[in-house]
């Protein structure tokens, strides 16, 4: 599936019912083409009026096309949505005797909140674009209550395109069924950088509460991928009395946030706070002598009474970890220092 086939293109330097949220950066493609393509293209056609200019102009037609796709493409390597002020230069160029046409396609990528929301929101009336929307809306959520939305290419773009953010637990849901899992996740990553941030991680953090008996991998991937951190949110998980939510929680602490703010410093100590309180370590540090020699080494001794090395860990017994989570797939230490380090150059650089 192209996934940049959602992203659309315009000649205009501003657009109308959608608020750019974000101006990325100046993008372009150039194709070159040797002129006997052209000569090729026309062999075999008779010399009629207009005959050749027509096979002509669809076939640069094409290649204009060609570029605007390439256009499309690298705009989502951006995380755009949307690739304004569009121009394509046709330039015949020569080079050793030789004829070459160079298609040039520039435009800026740029991230948009969405479709037609202005259009609906706090009016006294409902233009036909707007009830269009509505429709298509009532349609989609309805088919997701009855399990019957099929995610095909044409569903996401419509998806997308409105900003259908209450099909985010059925979306969610989906991804954490085990079918087509790249094409779902990916679909998601793209519908999720089109809505509103704040209600989008709202209902991801509530999605984790309400879904424990799920595999929730995919989910956590989201949220590492698109910086979905929420410190306080994710307190919830971590303060719960559900040792899973425990889990959850600690592994979204380690993750990164999109932006950092004052008001983060309280919430990630905390989270420390937190971390330690919840997973204490329950293995004890002691001087062994090695297997077979006299010689005396570092090990950490688990629950079940086994030695450990220090460099195993999880407990060659009993796989548990010196927190006695059993299997686990977190390293708690590396998350904790993680989260000491990056504490302490935001405590430097906003005190600056």
């Amino acid at each position: 599936m192209e996934n940049f086939k959602h992203i659309k293109v315009t000649t205009t330097s501003s657009l109308q019912n959608v608020e750019i949220v974000e101006y990325l950066e100046p993008i372009s493609v150039t194709i070159v083409i040797g002129m006997n393509f052209f000569e090729d293209v026309l062999t075999g056609f008779r010399d009629v009026i207009g005959g050749k200019s027509n096979t002509y102009t669809k076939s640069l037609e094409k290649i204009n096309e060609e570029a605007i796709i390439e256009l499309k493409r690298r705009a989502h390597y951006l995380n755009a949505n949307y690739v304004i002020g569009l121009s394509i230069d046709n330039d015949e160029i020569s080079a050793q005797g030789k004829s070459m046409l160079m298609v040039t396609a520039m435009g800026t990528a740029v991230r948009v909140a969405g479709k037609a929301k202005n259009i609906i929101k706090n009016s006294t009336s409902i233009n036909l674009e707007a009830f269009e929307q509505l429709l298509l809306k009532a349609q989609l959520l309805e088919s997701a209550e009855k399990d019957e939305l099929i995610l095909t290419e044409n569903k996401w773009h419509q998806i997308i395109e409105n900003q259908v953010s209450e099909l985010i637990p059925f979306l969610l849901t989906k991804l954490t069924n085990n079918l087509s899992q790249f094409d779902v996740k990916e679909n998601i990553k793209l519908f999720f950088d089109t809505l509103e941030r704040e209600d989008t991680i709202t209902q991801i953090f509530d999605f984790l509460e309400r879904n424990e008996d799920r595999d929730l991998e995919y989910v956590l991937e989201v949220i590492q991928d698109l910086h979905m951190v929420d410190y306080d949110k994710n307190l919830k998980l971590l303060t719960s009395k559900k040792r899973y939510l425990n889990i959850l929680g600690a592994s979204i602490a380690g993750m990164h946030k999109k932006a950092y703010y004052t008001s983060d410093l309280k919430l990630i100590e905390e989270t420390i706070l937190v971390l330690e309180e919840k997973f204490p370590v329950t293995a004890s540090f002691m001087r062994s002598k090695e297997s077979f020699s006299d010689k005396e080494i570092d090990v950490w001794k688990c629950e079940c009474g086994i030695e450990n090395s220090l460099e195993r860990e999880s407990c060659r017994a009993c796989k548990t970890d010196i927190h006695g989570l059993k299997d686990a797939t977190i390293n708690l230490k590396e998350i904790k220092e993680s989260l000491i380090y990056k504490l302490a150059i935001l405590q430097k650089n906003f005190a600056q």
